[in-house]
């Protein structure tokens, strides 16, 4: 799946780019969007210390780690001393851990620190099963392309700029 959605962003992506990935597990996006245009840095956070363990075996496996950066941290309270040109991520969703009240919230907060991350003319690249929270959350960014994924997941990747 990451690789389809990067193939399909690969024509919004920067030259030369600082990404990011707020929720990045196991390092699968930040791997893929390498595989698909080379960036000049990755930087991925993620809440679950063990998710983060194994991104880091899986980016050195794919040959990435020497440019990539993680940290065991919550994004809401993530800070960093310069901005993104990208930020890729395949946002959280409704599961037996977390309700869509828990959901929204999360929207609503990256999309609020996506606003302070991200360069002038920097790119959002957003996987999503809850689209609404998107539009509903997402409005200080221009949607440049939005495709739809599954319709049974309603899941769609957004393209938005700032």
């Amino acid at each position: 799946m990451a690789a389809t959605l990067m193939a399909l962003a690969a024509p919004y992506f920067k030259k030369n780019a600082a990404v990011l990935d707020p929720f990045c597990g196991t390092g699968t996006m930040l791997i893929e969007r390498e595989i698909a245009s080379s960036a000049r840095l990755y930087y991925g956070v993620d809440i679950f210390g063990e998710a983060i363990e194994k991104a880091k075996i899986n980016t050195r496996l794919a040959g990435i780690s020497k440019k990539t950066e993680f940290i065991t941290r919550d994004f809401m309270d993530f800070v960093h001393e310069y901005k993104f040109d990208e930020i890729i991520t395949n946002m959280p969703f409704v599961t037996e851990g977390k309700n869509e009240k828990e959901i929204e919230g999360i929207y609503r907060g990256f999309f609020e620190k996506a606003e302070n991350l991200l360069e002038k003319e920097g790119v959002i690249i957003l996987y999503s099963r809850n689209p609404e929270f998107v539009k509903k959350y997402g409005k200080a960014f221009d949607t440049v392309s939005e495709f739809e994924i599954s319709k049974y997941e309603n899941s769609r990747l957004f393209i938005l700029k700032n």
